[in-house]
């Protein structure tokens, strides 16, 4: 007999299964990492197809089998429509997603990442997708304890003065003593950027300007710290590579 339970459900990835089916991945505010079966979701009159789209913010009934868990029942609290409407913002939303599912095992209940990740995806909606996925990677990066090192080399562990370079393979900023050519540069106005990202408050973000330069290394700073510590690369960076070159 299977055992029904409520969640309360970040939706962030879904496909199809069968001629009727769709499993989809879940970040439940009370479990973590969830994947289930919808079953019968894309029959015409499923009353779940309504409700089961990505990043949509869910209440949830649940049922848990031998096998896979079950999506019963879903009711809407935020749709989040748009990040599906506009293609910028579907590809950083998918992007912020995707690191979701890297960061954190199944079922490892992470509350603070759930809070997170309804934070992030109403300020991709509001503001500049490219500074609010950055702001919102960064800071869920810090949150799972990939936190980056660049006041002190993170190889030598002296005092860092800038200019100086980042390893991805330290975990953060090296002076140049510890950095072979080829490193990627890392200087004043990155720091500032960095420091501006891990702090700013995802609620309530003051307005601020950076230039093209600037934006550009810290998203080449953030992309490549991403790639190291999941150690895979990402398939939503190639996607938003396409659509930054369109």
């Amino acid at each position: 007999m299977a055992l029904e339970y409520p969640t309360e459900a970040i939706l962030l990835a879904a496909r199809d299964w069968s001629a009727a089916d769709r499993m989809v991945t879940l970040f439940s505010r009370e479990y973590g990492i969830i994947t289930a079966m919808a079953y019968g979701v894309r029959k015409p009159k499923s009353k779940l197809s309504g409700g089961l789209q990505p990043f949509t913010h869910l209440n949830l009934l649940m049922a848990n089998t031998r096998g896979m868990d079950s999506v019963k029942q879903c009711e809407v609290q935020t749709s989040f429509r748009e990040l599906r409407e506009d293609l910028t913002k579907l590809a950083y939303a998918n992007f912020i997603a995707e690191l979701t599912l890297g960061l954190w095992p199944e079922r490892q209940t992470e509350p603070a990442a759930f809070e997170m990740l309804l934070v992030i995806f109403s300020l991709l909606v509001k503001r500049n997708p490219r500074i609010a996925a950055l702001a919102g990677a960064w800071q869920l990066m810090a949150l799972a304890g990939y936190q980056p090192e660049y006041e002190y080399c993170a190889q030598c562990g002296c005092q860092l003065n800038l200019p100086a370079c980042f390893k991805f393979s330290e975990g953060g900023a090296t002076c140049l003593r510890c950095s072979p050519v080829g490193t990627i540069c890392f200087d004043e106005s990155d720091k500032t950027f960095l420091t501006k990202l891990l702090a700013m408050d995802l609620q309530d973000p003051e307005q601020f300007t950076v230039n093209a330069r600037t934006l550009a290394a810290g998203e080449k700073l953030l992309y490549g710290f991403v790639r190291h510590q999941l150690e895979r690369p990402l398939k939503s960076l190639e996607f938003i590579s396409k659509i930054n070159t369109l």
